[in-house]
This record gives structure tokens, sequence and C-alpha cells, in this order.
């Protein structure tokens, strides 16, 4: 199945959708469908997006490029301890802490995702000063990095300071700080204007964010 053609019409047979089924999902004629099934004609990302929609199980990488499984990889949750506990409320992130291993919070369930079971734990995001990257409602995947001398500048981070430096729990870019003993914390909204300096010596923990899920895929 080197062509896309081929690959749209693979999945057509193997969900044992017809024609006509896809046509009335996709929300576009017979005519246009079959066309799609067959090889040289056209299929760009109008009718990839058409595609998805309708079967949003499928995996969009399989279809553009033959990479990987036709399908995405289920995302499951339970209470049983698969996969990595999400939180509720951000303020457990104390649980995700050495100094509170004595009285742990309870998660308030595990989300069984392969590409995300590395993590540390799920959390949901908290306020706005991360539009558009990450919004209030979504969950993020973060993982706990111990190194702080070995950051991704620019990325995402989760970051916990203690009582010297306000007891922050946020979500911010990291940047090198005005000094190796320092970070620069910034906002990717751009309604949040300046930069903040947080002393290493006052980080508690630092959690990479590794991606997101939105709550309606829960």
């Amino acid at each position: 199945m080197e062509t896309i053609n081929e690959r749209f019409a693979h999945l057509l047979k193997e969900k044992q959708i017809s024609i006509k089924e896809m046509a009335h999902r996709m929300g576009k004629s017979e005519v246009y469908v079959r066309k799609l099934t067959q090889a040289g004609q056209s299929f760009g990302i109008e009718p990839v997006r058409a595609t998805i929609d309708a079967l949003p199980d499928v995996s969009p990488d399989w279809l553009l490029y033959g990479r990987g499984d036709v399908l995405r990889p289920r995302l499951t949750t339970n209470t049983e301890g698969r996969g990595v506990p999400y939180y509720e409320d951000i303020e457990a992130t104390c649980s995700l802490l050495s100094t509170y291993d004595d009285s742990p919070e309870r998660p308030t369930f595990f989300i069984d995702y392969e590409h995300f079971n590395d993590c540390t734990a799920y959390l949901p995001v908290v306020g706005d000063s991360m539009v558009p990257q990450y919004c209030a409602g979504e969950i993020i995947a973060v993982k706990r990095v111990w190194n702080l001398d070995i950051i991704q500048w620019g990325e995402a981070y989760l970051v916990v300071t203690d009582s010297e430096a306000n007891s922050l729990r946020t979500v911010k870019l990291v940047h090198p700080g005005p000094t190796p003993a320092e970070l620069t914390l910034r906002a990717s909204n751009p309604d949040y204007a300046g930069d903040m300096v947080i002393p290493k010596a006052h980080i508690v923990a630092l959690f990479l964010i590794k991606g997101k899920i939105k709550r309606n895929q829960l």
C-alpha cells in the first residue's frame, strides 16, 4: 500500500465500510469517495481531514505516510493502577515529591496510553498563561527531571518551588537565567508580559511536559 489511495481503500475494506456509508460519514458524494480509492486520484489535506473526522480511531500518520499501525494507540482509564496516575487537583503535585511520601494523595484514576506511559503523572492545566500551547481544561503528561543542569531550553515544564519562592506550581517555558544558578520562566500567552527568574536552589521539582490530552478524549 504505497499510495494514500490504496491505504484509504484498504481502510474501508478492513473496517467493512461501504462507499455509500463512508460518503454519508464524510458528508460527500459516493462519486467523491469512490475516486479517493482509485490510484492516481488527488488526495489532498481536505479529504484526509474528512476521513479522520469520520473515523477518529484511524492514525493520521498511517493514512498519510503508511507509518505505524492503522489505528491510533488506545487511551484507557482505570482505577487498578495500570498506566500513569492522573491527579484532578494540581495541588496533588505534592504527592509526587519525595518530601510528601508519608502522606501521598490518591490518584483520581490512571491513564494507560502507550506513548506517555514513561511519564510521572497527568495533571489538569490551570489558568491561561500558556494559551494557546496549553489551555485550561486540558490534561498534561509530565515526566520528572532530576538534573537541573540539563534543560531543554524553550520547552514547557511544570515548575514546583519551595516557600522561599512563593510555593509555585506553574507551567512555563524554561529559558537560561541571568546566571547558571537561575532559570527564567516565561509564559507563552502574549498577554502575560515579563519573565520570572527563579534560583535553582528554590526549585523543589521540575517536570518536562511531554504532551497533552484533551478532556473529551477521556
